[in-house]
């Protein structure tokens, strides 16, 4: 009768299987002895070994100085491994590091149950402890460099967080845990798109979104990166670089993407402040050029075309021709006296304003256009404003270009709003407009020269108030959003104590 395949024999150690703690007692004092102690006894060995206790050692040299060892410290001592027997019976692992001891005459009267270690077996253990101590080592490196990177990454003033394949957040840094005000254990495990402070705040993951770098980096293997620019709930852009980077593992799949955000804010306004003074340099160096090239023929052919407009014995059609030209002649005129301004230099100007006056003076000279488009005018002044180191005709002009600028974006009517306050040791004068509001381009692009779209078709009305206002140690700011409004402020220097309000502009 041929047998059939017997079903294999389950793997099972007996280490495993028994739940026991092992009474070990050591026979003689031979190569090893030292390990075996650490053996018994060192806490580390416990996560490959069951518990052990060491009952005693016997057969050791009376001259051997180890007695002395701090592992021995308690143990009691026996001059044979009978007498070791009959004191602890209870014994169930012998370790043998005596040469030449006969194995028979020591597994003959070792407790009933007991296992024996020879010495020739020992080795396993010491090999054990040598690779344990590697191990340990090891670890304590890895502890070490693993501190050392998470001080790395918690260090870093921008948000890092570790993703999986299914949009959970698995880890994260110390700036992301800062700007939300919440503990990585809240954050661990849930959804990436909870990394978000609010609606101005980019998100670290969109699967919705094809270019989102989160799933590029996921669906192609490869680093991905976007320029994600927002408004900011002050009306402000800002402006972040988000790069994401995908962790493969061994069988080559993106199981992980590290996400790295960037707010890019203030180094991008920066940019786009010197894109703006260069080309306001550059317009202010043409600026110059052309009118004075242009400005001498042209006077020269507005004087005739006004003296063939009052000619009697020209036809009418003909006078009316030359009207035309004079019309069209003097609005160049304006233009290029425009273009004249732009042109002068005001660093060499110097003098002190009075912010109250400068308002009551630019509100009425832009009065009658606002109450030809139903649009109010609003003052709101603080008490006790200091004067400013600024021209006074200069400071007029500026805040009657930001006027009529904001009554252009109220084709329908609303309201400007003229408002000055302290901004710490700064003075800060507002012009706040209800209209239809700023796109992200307007709000880039409105201080540059001859820049026209909404409701920015300013030529080189706003530009011009950037550069003088600048040129007296100021700023320019604008905010807005898309929903509507629009406010430009002006930050503008106090006035040295010793200089009074009533001291003209004078040229130096």
């Amino acid at each position: 009768m041929v047998e059939g395949p017997q079903a294999p024999r389950e793997a099972s150690c007996l280490l495993d299987a028994e739940e026991r703690e092992y009474l070990v007692g050591v026979v003689g004092g031979g190569p090893g002895f030292d390990t075996i102690l650490e053996i018994v006894a060192g806490e580390e060995f416990r996560e490959f070994l069951p518990p052990m206790r060491l009952a005693g050692v016997a057969g050791l040299d009376p001259a051997d100085v180890r007695p002395g060892e701090p592992l021995l410290r308690g143990v009691p001592l026996y001059s044979s491994y009978a007498e070791l027997f009959a004191r602890h019976p209870d014994i169930n692992l012998v370790v043998s590091l005596q040469g030449g001891l006969c194995s028979k005459a020591l597994t003959a009267a070792m407790p009933a149950g007991a296992s024996l270690i020879d010495n020739t077996a020992s080795f396993i253990l010491c090999a054990l402890s040598h690779a344990v101590s590697v191990g340990t080592h090891c670890r304590m490196r890895l502890d070490h460099q693993k501190l050392l990177l998470e001080a790395i990454v918690d260090e870093v003033q921008e948000d890092i967080a570790l993703i999986s394949a299914a949009g959970k957040v698995v880890d994260l840094n110390r700036n992301i845990l800062r700007r939300l005000g919440k503990t990585k254990e809240e954050l661990v495990g849930r959804s990436c798109l909870d990394l978000r402070s609010g609606p101005d705040d980019p998100s670290f993951c969109d699967p919705g979104d094809p270019g989102c770098p989160f799933r590029l980096s996921l669906t192609t293997g490869r680093k991905a990166e976007r320029l994600h620019t927002v408004f900011g709930a002050d009306g402000r852009l800002r402006y972040y670089r988000t790069y994401s980077y995908p962790i493969k593992d061994a069988a080559g799949q993106v199981g992980h993407v590290v996400v790295f955000r960037r707010d890019i804010t203030d180094r991008t306004v920066g940019e786009i402040s010197a894109r703006q003074a260069e080309r306001i340099e550059t317009v202010g160096r043409l600026s110059s050029y052309l009118a004075h090239e242009i400005r001498n023929p042209l006077f020269a052919a507005s004087g005739f075309a006004r003296q063939l407009s009052r000619m009697e014995d020209l036809p009418q059609k003909a006078r009316e021709k030359a009207g035309i030209v004079v019309e069209e002649l003097t609005r160049m005129e304006a233009l290029l006296k425009q273009f004249l301004e732009f042109a002068r230099p005001v660093g060499g100007i110097v003098g002190v304003a009075d912010v109250g006056r400068a308002i009551g003076d630019a509100v009425e000279a832009s009065r009658s256009q606002a109450e030809g488009k139903s649009v109010g005018l609003a003052v709101a002044l603080a008490s006790d404003l200091p004067v400013v180191t600024f021209d006074p005709a200069l400071l007029k002009q500026c805040l009657v270009n930001l006027v009529r600028n904001a009554v252009a974006a109220l084709p329908g009517g609303g309201l400007v709003t003229l408002d000055a306050d302290r901004d710490g040791e700064r003075v800060r004068l507002r012009v706040t407009d209800s209209g239809r509001g700023l796109s992200r381009e307007n709000l880039e692009n409105m201080f540059s020269p001859f820049y026209k779209g909404g409701q920015c078709e300013n030529g080189l009305g706003l530009a011009m108030v950037k550069k003088v206002v600048e040129d007296f140690g100021g700023a320019v700011e604008a905010v807005g959003q898309p929903a509507g409004g629009c406010a430009l402020t002006l930050f503008l220097q106090p006035a040295l104590a010793e200089v009074t309000p009533d001291a003209p502009g004078v040229r130096a």
